[in-house]
């Protein structure tokens, strides 16, 4: 459960991250179309009648998105059965070390 939250929040931080990167990366004066993470983002700039800026980002399309939860997903279980594994073999030492 801890890896799925925890996955959760990585997808959510390369997102977030992802979308100000493209923000904060264009010209202010000019209108442009950006997509990252394979095409499952956007930010788009367009220039309105009156002479302002209009800004619209999202997902285009998820299925980056959900490859990546499901990478950070099973590389964060991996990690809590190794390091389960590890703390067994540890106590298993400390345990033979302290019979003898």
């Amino acid at each position: 459960m801890r890896s799925v939250a925890g996955a959760a929040v990585l997808t959510l931080a390369v997102a977030v991250t992802t979308l100000l990167y493209l923000m904060f990366s264009t010209d202010d004066d000019k209108a442009v179309h950006r997509e990252a993470l394979f095409g499952s983002l956007f930010f788009e700039t367009e220039e309105k009648s009156d002479g302002a800026l209009g800004v619209t980002m999202g997902v285009a399309n998820p299925t980056a998105l959900i490859v990546m939860f499901l990478v950070f997903a099973a590389v964060l279980t991996m990690v809590q059965f190794i390091y389960r594994g590890l703390k067994q073999r540890r106590e298993q030492l400390i345990e033979e070390m302290s019979r003898n």
